[in-house]
């Protein structure tokens, strides 16, 4: 009974080393693991160390150099700021473009705002103006159209005088021209008659020579000066037709004027009869109807002749400055709507761009912290093998340190022993099998 029993205390004592060299090969299997993966991350570490040194090296050769682009920014090279500074720098910058936009879109609109006061205040005060033109008395519209007509018959009166001296001077070039041609035939005669008497003496023939060179000087003289006076009577005849011409031009130019005055008056009249035909229909006040009704001196074709020229000229340039005025203030309006377009459309953009940042900002943020806690979460794995590590080696260490039992336990351990050669081929084969496969799961206490 006592062998019996011997022998199951030697077997139970043998099951037990069993598990505990299978712990310990475990732990050893887990120990060369870690310590792979840690040789493994140390040279990942010392590469990536290695890679920084060389980048930094490679732009300290560039950094504090800046280039200049022709139409952009310069750029100066240097190391480069987290991505996180980066964005917000970039945020701010269109923020401030952003700012410096709306300011000068303020501002710009303020002044477009003041110009079309202004030019509303002119166009207001040639509407004052025209009105008072317009609302002339009747004595001085008389009193210009006097001084026009009788400016007109002061001008027919000066070119009916040109005329006259244009068709006498034709007269007298007519008659010096015969003059001249009596006087050519009677020199002629006299050199005929000379001639003739040639024979008669030499002193008759010095005074015929001598009466000859009189003629003759006389001749000349009389013809130039008779070819001066014809010269001269041309050019004051050339000059007189073109002078006729432009007389002629500038009276059909009036009689154009006329026709558009007249025309301009009878719309003025028309306006002015619609005008008071809607002050008397919309509010019936007394004085108000008198005041700007249609008279008998405002009918459309009564008013065409005492209506006064520089009035109605005065008038038409009022005219033309307010369509001029209110084509800038059209001009003015639409560049106002552009820019307020231009001012909506920038915002949107910029208001996009920041948005779109803003979410790019916050995926970094994301991608930031889920790489810091990825790496947060493998260091604490590396410090709880390592922990787990130095506790196992200080368990093999206190039981390699403990005494030795007694016989039949040092039995026990050489029959443990004699197995050893198949275990620790077992266990190399597990190291080989576990470096090929790292194991993931963690080591449950």
């Amino acid at each position: 009974m006592t062998g019996i029993r011997n022998t199951m205390d030697v077997d139970l004592d043998n099951d037990t080393l069993k598990s505990k060299i299978r712990s310990c090969h475990t732990l050893t299997t887990f120990y060369h693991e870690t310590r792979l993966e840690i040789d493994t991350l140390s040279k990942k570490i010392k590469k990536r160390d290695n890679l920084i040194a060389d980048l930094k090296a490679r732009l300290g050769k560039y950094e504090n150099t800046c280039i200049n682009v022709e139409g952009y920014d310069p750029v100066v090279i240097a190391p480069a700021e987290s991505l996180l500074e980066s964005l917000c720098k970039e945020i701010c910058k269109l923020k401030q473009k952003l700012k410096d936009t709306e300011m000068n879109a303020v501002q710009q609109a303020e002044l477009s705002q003041q110009e079309i006061q202004r030019l509303q205040q002119l166009l207001r005060e040639m509407e004052r103006e025209l009105e008072s033109v317009t609302r002339q008395p009747d004595h001085q519209k008389d009193q210009d159209i006097q001084r026009l007509r009788s400016a007109l018959t002061e001008r027919d009166r000066a070119q009916a005088t040109r005329a006259v001296l244009c068709t006498s001077l034709a007269g007298e070039a007519d008659q010096l021209r015969g003059q001249l041609g009596a006087t050519v035939r009677v020199c002629q005669e006299l050199l005929g008659r000379l001639e003739r008497e040639k024979k008669g003496g030499e002193r008759v023939t010095e005074e015929v020579k001598m009466q000859q060179k009189a003629k003759e000087i006389l001749d000349y003289t009389e013809a130039g000066r008779i070819d001066i006076l014809v010269s001269k009577l041309q050019e004051e005849n050339q000059k007189l037709t073109q002078r006729v011409a432009y007389v002629e031009g500038l009276n059909s130019k009036w009689q154009k004027y006329d026709s558009s005055r007249e025309a301009y008056v009878r719309y003025l009249c028309q306006k002015l009869n619609e005008s008071s035909a809607l002050a008397v229909t919309s509010s019936p006040v007394p004085g108000v109807g008198h005041r700007l009704g249609p008279g008998p001196t405002q009918e459309p074709g009564a008013g065409l002749g005492l209506f006064p020229e520089l009035a109605s000229a005065k008038a038409g340039l009022l005219q033309q400055e307010i369509a001029r005025l209110n084509g800038l203030l059209e001009e003015k309006l639409g560049d106002c709507g552009r820019l307020g377009r231009e001012l909506d459309e920038s915002r949107r953009r910029y208001k996009d761009r920041i948005q779109m940042l803003e979410q790019q900002v916050l995926i970094y943020t994301d991608d930031f912290k889920s790489e810091r806690a990825d790496r947060e979460r493998a260091q604490g794995r590396i410090q709880d093998l390592q922990e787990e590590v130095s506790r196992l080696q200080e368990q093999l260490h206190t039981q390699a340190q403990s005494p030795t039992r007694d016989a039949n336990s040092t039995c026990r351990v050489h029959k443990g022993h004699r197995i050893s050669p198949r275990m620790s081929t077992n266990s190399a084969e597990s190291l080989l099998r576990n470096s090929a496969n790292p194991p993931v799961t963690k080591i449950k206490n």
